[in-house]
């Protein structure tokens, strides 16, 4: 383990490339295999990018996330996560660049281990988000980040209770500042 993290902490600390970018988000739809209906609101922040090709970079990142439901009880969590986030682009720098992202395995705090129907067994989860993107040039450059995704909290079935906490439609705008 502990070569593992020296590898990542070498790769982490000697790349050049910074992120800076903050993105808000809100959404919202129907919790799978439940009655419940989850809305969403928060804030992202990717403060370093490794780009290992104009194609594929990994950004890292914190977010703090705000999930909302209609049931009658436990009707809110707050999470906050650390993630690694995969985008893959399909082709060269043009006037906006579409990708595809992945956030998988982001260590998450969540507030209270029960939201509406939803139980975890503890208040350890990991953040898993996927969707799509694109960055405009808005500014000269392409600042302006659009994406739209689906987000998704469970312990990976670390534990007995892992009923995931879904969020089937976000939204986040943001700027690379």
């Amino acid at each position: 383990m502990k070569w593992l993290l020296a590898l990542v902490s070498i790769i982490f600390l000697t790349q050049p490339v910074g992120a800076d970018e903050l993105l808000l988000s809100v959404g919202g739809g129907p919790q799978p295999g439940s009655k419940q209906n989850n809305k969403t609101y928060g804030i992202d922040y990717s403060f370093k990018t490794y780009e290992k090709s104009y194609r594929q970079h990994i950004d890292f990142g914190v977010s703090y996330t705000e999930v909302i439901t209609d049931a009658n009880e436990n009707k809110r969590i707050k999470a906050f996560s650390i993630y690694p986030q995969l985008s893959l682009y399909p082709r060269k720098k043009s006037w906006g660049q579409p990708y595809f992202f992945v956030r998988a395995l982001g260590p998450s705090y969540i507030s209270s281990n029960q939201l509406g129907d939803r139980y975890q067994d503890n208040n350890f989860s990991f953040q898993a988000q996927v969707g799509y993107a694109a960055r405009i040039n808005w500014r000269g450059k392409e600042d302006l980040v659009l994406m739209v995704s689906w987000k998704h909290f469970s312990n990976a079935n670390l534990f007995s209770d892992n009923d995931g906490i879904d969020i089937p439609f976000v939204i986040n705008v943001g700027l690379r500042i």
